[in-house]
């Protein structure tokens, strides 16, 4: 008897003992990386980078379509090719459409916010009540309320001395508040009458309210999007820091602060827009409906509307002000842009979401911009649910993933070697640039194609994007048709704002001015604003 137990457990160790051995040779073909340092690894290489995916993208070039970083002992790949990301995150992705935990941020509120969440319940929940509001089949239900805020954004750029230009921008994003809050209900065009506490914050990484409710998104925005970052918080790589209390660890006592007055916020706007939407057509509102959002509590419902407004405002308004410097850079894109417009719209109308398939050098000009210069040239990692292998690199299980859109954005493979230009005419057909008929053709391959990888991969995929492209094209062709853009002479760039290491792109700095593009194109840009404004009244 004693015998055969003993026989059972020489079995059970060897076996233990092979799996471990085993686990330990795949180990040795993790992807390639970047020497680091003893103990900490490649941490201190990432955590100086404030714009860490130009360091990814050097990584990239020297290893290839994965790039393995020890942070702190913790697995870390990006992926840095879309041909990796579809096969990971789309053809396998039940293996990889989790999150790995980041601790900060779930202090702060992430598993209430469903771009940073893990995949659990909750999130499914929370991605279905959004993806029922803002799929491609309904999304040309926003069309007309878009078309309204386009109107009301290129009267501001003309018109509006008393605003600044990200001012102005911010209200850019006012189209999707209007899908999430309703139109009447998110004080997008005025300051909060509530007024929050104002927190003025000695660095970057604490959050600043203010009574403006955009400039609010966009700080929730950074702080959420600051706390992912690699490298961030040494709580994520050294776990052990998460039992000091509060009183001993300011990192922790700032995220508790900080979600509870998120909280307040979110739930304020959540409660005013369900009261004041009488007819049930904003996600708030949709959000009521028991069916659409069963199993979620009031307080996720309002972290639903208010993520998604803080993702809407964020990437729209940065998508907009790298489009505007692009325009104030090259005066032969805008005139080719002109062309086109003059072409197939003419003069006596404005452009709407029905011609976006007539004026494929407008659509170039919105992909070329997110290609560009994406809002997030880096996403969220992802967490390996089980080992796993890629073209002979080895994957651990629970390695953290992160999709470098940076590096797959500028791959000279896909689009030539001038990857850092702006230049729509890589999404069209050869075509003579002496030409004056305005007459361009989509690639086949984008006509149905996004043509950049901005909106990320899979069950992670960005459930608004029919929605930001309508608002998108919308925006840029009425500012096109409208507008000439021009370069401020002589303009000093302030510089860049010191903050900490952070997934989001900041925002170019520059400056232009703006003139109407034609005799009458002022009158009728006042007359079509006065007339929103009137029936909003």
């Amino acid at each position: 008897m004693h015998s055969a137990l003993w026989a059972i457990s020489l079995i059970f160790l060897l076996s233990v003992a092979r799996k471990l051995y085993l686990r330990a040779q795949a180990r040795r073909n993790v992807p390639p990386g970047p020497r680091g340092w003893p103990i900490l690894g490649n941490l201190p290489q990432v955590a100086r980078e404030s714009r860490v995916w130009h360091l990814f993208d050097k990584w990239k070039e020297e290893y290839g379509s994965l790039t393995y970083l020890n942070m702190l002992g913790e697995d870390f790949i990006i992926i840095n090719t879309r041909a990796a990301a579809i096969e990971l995150c789309e053809r396998r992705s039940a293996r990889y459409s989790d999150r790995p935990r980041s601790i900060v941020s779930e202090y702060i509120g992430s598993e209430m916010a469903m771009p940073f969440a893990r995949y659990t319940k909750s999130w499914q929940y929370q991605r279905r009540a959004i993806h029922e509001v803002l799929h491609t089949g309904v999304s040309l239900q926003y069309t007309p309320v878009q078309l309204e805020e386009a109107i009301i954004l290129t009267h501001k750029l003309l018109f509006d001395s008393s605003a600044t230009l990200r001012e102005k921008l911010n209200g850019s994003a006012a189209t999707v508040l209007s899908v999430i809050y309703g139109k009447q209900s998110f004080p997008v065009s005025v300051k909060d009458e509530r007024k929050p506490d104002v927190t003025v914050s000695e660095t970057p990484n604490q959050l600043l309210l203010t009574s403006d409710p955009l400039q609010n998104l966009s700080n929730i925005g950074h702080r959420l999007t600051s706390s992912i970052s690699p490298g961030g918080y040494l709580v994520d790589y050294f776990r052990v820091l998460d039992f000091l209390p509060p009183s001993l660890a300011k990192w922790k006592r700032d995220a508790q602060r900080d979600h509870k007055r998120i909280s307040k916020l979110y739930e304020g706007y959540y409660d005013d827009a369900v009261r004041m939407d009488q007819h049930r057509a904003s996600l708030c509102a949709k959000l009521t409906d028991t069916e659409l959002a069963s199993g979620l509590s009031v307080k996720e419902k309002a972290w639903v509307a208010g993520v998604t407004s803080t993702a809407a405002l964020e990437t729209t308004s940065t998508t907009m002000s790298y489009f505007l410097y692009a325009m104030s850079c090259d005066a032969n894109i805008q005139r080719r842009a002109h062309m086109e417009l003059d072409r197939v719209v003419g003069r006596g109308r404005i452009p709407t979401i029905s011609d976006m398939d007539s004026l494929p050098y407008i659509r170039a000009i919105t992909q070329e911009v997110l290609r560009w210069n994406p809002p997030l040239p880096i996403i969220a990692p992802r967490r390996a649910s089980e080992d796993d292998w890629y073209e002979g690199h080895f994957i651990p299980k629970n390695a953290a993933l992160m999709l470098n859109i940076w590096s797959m954005n500028r791959d000279k493979d896909v689009y030539g070697p001038n990857v850092d230009e702006f230049q729509p005419e890589r999404f069209l057909e050869s075509f003579d640039i002496s030409s004056n008929t305005g007459d361009f053709t989509l690639k086949a391959e984008y006509q149905n194609n996004d043509g950049h990888n901005a909106y990320g991969f899979g069950r992670r995929k960005c459930v608004g994007r029919h929605v930001a492209d309508n608002s998108l094209f919308i925006g840029m062709s009425l500012i096109l048709w409208a507008l000439h853009i021009e370069p401020v002479k002589d303009y000093k760039p302030k510089g860049e704002i010191k903050r900490v290491v952070d997934t989001a792109n900041p925002v170019p700095d520059f400056a232009c001015t703006f003139i109407p593009r034609f005799p009458g194109a002022d009158i009728m840009l006042q007359n079509l604003h006065s007339e929103i404004i009137r029936t909003r009244e």
